[in-house]
């Protein structure tokens, strides 16, 4: 009868899963007793999973068992990782990231036990300390960069003749050292060796070289491994605090499985200094002895067989496989359980053997296997009450098939430390022993992928317009192609076939070696894509952006031993995107940020200082538009660069600058108060007055300014800028050239303009607005030639709006297009069906300066006239001065399209403005009318009445037709009629009509 697995085997206990390269040693060992310690001690089970030297072990096994995970040295894959904490078991890394997952970190500080031994030696006397390690390793890395910080602070550089470099942590990697110290002739007095192992190789090399240790160079090493304390002489290390580090990571998983929150705070060990002999220290009261109630201490005091007899019991049990588990209680005293021998294929698994306690095989299996059982069930736990089982998946050389060894003993009963450590040791070559074959296969494998990729390697590197770089990570020393040396084209390399790769780094800018080095790291260690962007120096000391891709080349035991990609110059790429950049942040013309930049330095402000008050300032030009149009727009522009060169060198950082566009200005500014605020926006506007000398004329502009305040006025910086627009656009109508806060009345304000614009734009779809015509009449006949179209609101919602109000608003809002072709489609409907109309000399339509400068203006005039079947001629165009000179260049083009087709032009308000006799002659006029602010003093004032005379004088000497508009009295029609003028337009007349009363007032007439 088959018993089915429940997800938690019992609630009773909690269990915690440990997934760890190794059972035994000197590290794996110390943690492992540790917990075990721990788990005895406060009823927790433990599951210890066996990964070996993979760093991307990824099988789910036992994860229904668990509670909690603890991940050594980065055992397991981050995918592995992920799939525990998405189903609700946290997670906690010893000596590993596994950011950005919430994976809780504890770490042995490396740069502690570095910086402890440079200082012991430097008290004991030694000036010049060298350091030797593989670089390839993480943890090395990390106390190597110590090293170089110690050096540095001591002797004002790191010297690279100091550093050895080796090809693995172990007693061979130390022997190279101490060969490549020998022949170095090296100075230094001291070595400190990254590992103890190194440590220990370097001593036995040295001595075997004739270099006495320490009397003529001492040599340290890190991590405090067993036999460390058994060299001669005894080796003075840095121990790393392991059962300190499980112990505080034991007690934080059992936090998390009582419900306490994840922490991104890392969990910082420091490293202790072990005095010994090695570093020179002959005084015994300075020397470190081991605590006898630690886990250490036990570890290093096991009673009982000699290290030849347990040899000999290891390999002879090894070798018989499996089965051989069952003397270990014979041979070690260890309480073992049962056991079983499984195999797994993808995520399923099932039984193969069991063993228990004194016999072969259990009269009545614990759990009968099927070939479908879940992976993350094994191993069956049913009836275990307070256990450890110890997992080991073999890998078989096929992909996704494991043989799974599980050991199952029983935390009731007595532990000894020293006989459980001898077990995991036969544990550890256990799995040696049956994974043997499996590996031999797979490096047979790999070694000819290898040698794949090196021939694709060589065809590539010769055809490449890219760098190619090869480091062989076990020498250190790094071969390029000859494009990589031209790129750099430095000559002290473009001779040698490789460098350390040290010397390379030399030439990488120093703010991009820190995040080159960590993408080399996740890439070696984590086995992260590696593909990365830094500044490389050049021969002539500039410097270039390059793109570097790659590739680690791994050996059978899945170690990074060479490192080969390529490097591209990307620095036009990179001078591109910073163009991109510049061109999407800041004004093309004045070079200060643009309205994207200013808006999202508000947002960041916000986020980051809510509390931190600060003043949005806009301020609009007064007089720019005048001096734009009178001038020309290169004016107008360099006008603008010199106001933003002068506000620059008053207004500086924190304070920001912003060219909306046109002539509109943005201040982002952090002051305290709004006395801050008014002293500096009056600065502002002092500043801008400052003339600019244009063709020995002084050019000054005005301004307007509207201040809105963060946090009282707003939340956003949306709301803060149209805020700050309110109070422009009530600076403006005090005058200019003031400053006006913004408050809450404002806003009435501006909301009654947005209900003016949608009754206006309601007005234009409902036909609301109407067209009266005003009379021009003939000076001599008194008889009606001419009218001019007028527009006239009554508004079933405001009344009658004046059409000054509704035209100005018509301007700003962007309407007036609309409401000139609406206008100009009335009085062609008019005329089609008025023959009064259409007996008119001419019929004037005003036309805006906004409608005037649009591309395709005298087009759409004339298309509309033709729509109707009208004649062009019968109608004339008004305009102003300042539409005329507002867009010159484009005004003539479109006036001169609109004469050439028949339509005649008149120049309204002539006198008024700011043009130049020169400047009237080139547009292609045929009428000019003098406004009625020069005749209604003309009775009164004879100096009036000699301007009017001139400018009528004036008008005639260019050909033009003279219509004087404002006539309202009888003095007014003598007066003028006098003086010669053509048409006669005004109240005394008529003032405007619709139509209907016009044709019942005056007779229909021929053209005159």
């Amino acid at each position: 009868m088959l018993i089915q697995m429940n997800r938690r085997v019992f609630d009773k206990r909690p269990t915690i899963g440990i997934i760890l390269p190794m059972l035994s040693g000197f590290y794996m060992g110390e943690l492992n007793a540790t917990l075990r310690q721990m788990a005895k001690q406060h009823g927790v089970n433990l599951v210890f999973i066996r990964s070996g030297h993979r760093r991307d072990f990824d099988l789910s096994v036992a994860l229904h068992h668990l509670d909690a995970l603890m991940v050594v040295l980065h055992s397991a894959s981050d995918h592995l990782v992920q799939t525990a904490l998405s189903k609700g078991i946290p997670v906690l890394s010893l000596g590993a990231s596994y950011a950005p997952l919430d994976v809780e970190q504890f770490i042995s500080i490396q740069s502690d036990g570095v910086k402890a031994l440079y200082r012991w030696l430097l008290e004991q006397g030694h000036q010049r300390i060298g350091f030797c390690g593989d670089l390839s390793v993480n943890d090395v890395r990390s106390r190597f960069k110590a090293y170089q910080h110690a050096a540095t602070q001591h002797q004002g550089a790191f010297n690279p003749e100091d550093f050895f470099s080796v090809s693995n942590c172990s007693l061979a990697g130390g022997r190279e050292a101490a060969v490549e110290f020998v022949q170095r002739n090296s100075q230094c007095t001291a070595v400190i060796c990254a590992t103890d192992h190194n440590a220990i190789g370097m001593m036995e090399q040295l001595k075997h070289l004739q270099v006495a240790v320490p009397n003529e160079v001492a040599v340290v090493g890190i991590d405090n491994v067993f036999f460390g304390k058994q060299t001669q002489p005894p080796l003075t290390t840095a121990d790393q605090q392991l059962e300190v580090l499980a112990r505080r990571a034991f007690s934080r998983a059992i936090e998390r499985i009582q419900g306490a929150a994840f922490s991104n705070q890392i969990n910082q060990v420091p490293q202790k200094l072990v005095i010994r002999q090695s570093c020179g220290n002959h005084n015994p009261t300075y020397e470190s002895t081991e605590c006898p109630n630690s886990i250490r201490h036990a570890l290093l005091n096991v009673e009982g067989r000699s290290p030849a007899e347990i040899f000999e019991n290891f390999y002879s049990q090894a070798q018989n496989g499996f089965n051989s588990i069952l003397d270990a209680q014979s041979l070690y005293g260890n309480n073992l359980d049962w056991a079983c021998l499984a195999q797994c294929d993808q995520e399923q698994y099932h039984i193969e053997s069991w063993v228990e306690q004194g016999m072969t095989q259990p009269t009545t299996l614990p759990k009968q296997s099927t070939a479908s059982d879940d992976i993350r069930d094994f191993p069956f736990l049913e009836g275990c009450e307070h256990f450890v089982a110890t997992v080991m998946p073999i890998a078989t050389g096929q992909k996704n098939q494991w043989q799974l060894v599980a050991v199952v003993d029983s935390l009731e009963d007595q532990q000894n430390i020293g006989t459980q450590s001898v077990f995991n040791n036969y544990l550890d070559m256990l799995s040696l022993f049956i994974e043997r074959d499996a590996l031999l296969n797979t490096s047979t494998l790999r070694q000819k992928n290898s040698q794949q990729l090196l021939q694709q390697l060589k065809v590539v590197s010769n055809s490449s317009n890219d760098g190619i770089w090869d480091w062989d990570l076990t020498s250190n020393k790094l071969r390029w192609n000859s494009r990589l040396v031209n790129m750099l084209g430095n000559e002290n390399i473009s001779h040698k076939r490789y460098i350390d790769c040290d010397q390379l780094f030399q030439f990488i800018h120093p703010e991009d070696i820190d995040q080159l080095e960590e993408h080399i790291q996740a890439h070696l260690v984590d086995k992260v894509a590696f593909k990365t962007e830094f500044r490389i120096r050049k021969h002539d000391n500039s410097y270039i952006w390059v793109q570097a891709n790659g590739s680690a080349v791994r050996n059978a035991q899945g170690h990074a031993v060479r490192f080969i990609g390529s490097m591209t110059d990307v620095t036009e790429q990179r001078e591109s995107a910073a163009k991109i950049h510049h061109m999407a942040y800041f004004d093309a013309l004045t070079g200060v940020a643009n309205r994207r930049k200013i808006m999202e330095e508000i947002v960041e402000h916000i986020s980051v200082n809510p509390d931190k008050p600060s003043a949005i300032m806009l301020m609009d030009l007064n007089r720019f538009k005048m001096i734009n149009d009178s001038f020309g727009h290169h004016v107008g522009d360099a006008l603008l660069c010199h106001i933003t060169k002068e506000l620059e060198s008053v207004l500086v950082e924190p304070h920001t600058i912003a060219r909306l566009g046109g002539d509109e200005f943005l201040f982002f500014c952090h002051v305290s108060n709004a006395a801050q605020a008014n002293q500096i926006a009056s600065m502002i506007l002092r500043t801008i007055e400052k003339p600019m000398i244009h063709e020995e004329m002084e050019l000054v502009s005005q301004g307007s300014l509207g201040i809105s305040f963060y946090p009282s006025d707003g939340h956003s910086p949306e709301e803060l800028v149209k805020k700050a627009d309110i109070a422009m656009y009530q600076a403006k109508q005090l005058g200019g050239r003031k400053v006006v806060h913004y408050n809450d009345t404002m806003e009435a304000t501006t909301q009654s303009l947005i209900k003016f614009e949608h009754h206006l734009n309601r007005a234009l779809e409902q036909s609301e607005i109407d067209v009266f015509y005003q009379p021009q009449l003939c000076h001599k006949t008194q008889r009606v030639i001419a009218v001019e179209a007028l527009a006239r609101w009554q508004s079933e919602a405001l009344g009658f709006v004046p059409p000054s109000q509704f035209i100005q608003v018509a301007e700003n809002a962007g309407m007036i297009s609309r409401l000139g072709e609406y206008i100009l489609n009335r009085v062609c409907r008019d005329v089609q069906q008025s023959v009064w109309l259409q007996s008119m000399s001419h019929i004037s339509v005003n036309i805006s300066a906004r409608q005037l400068v649009q591309p395709y203006f005298a087009d759409e005039v004339i298309q509309t006239i033709l729509n109707y079947r009208l004649p062009l001629s019968l109608f004339c165009i008004e305009i102003t001065e300042t539409a005329a000179i507002s867009d010159y260049d484009l005004c003539v083009k479109s006036l001169e399209k609109l004469r050439k087709a028949g339509i005649t032009i008149s120049l309204d308000d002539f006198g008024t403005g700011f043009s130049s006799l020169s400047l009237l002659k080139k547009l292609p006029l045929s009428e000019v009318k003098i406004d009625r602010s020069f005749i209604a003093d003309i009775i009164k004032d004879q100096s009036n009445l000699d301007f009017v005379s001139t400018m009528i004088l004036m008008g005639r000497s260019l050909g033009y037709r003279v219509v004087a508009e404002g006539v309202e009295t009888a003095e007014h029609v003598s007066s003028l009629s006098e003086l010669g003028v053509d048409l006669l337009q005004g109240y005394y007349f008529s003032k405007p009509q619709p139509i209907s009363q016009l044709e019942q007032q005056y007779t229909p007439l021929g053209a005159v």
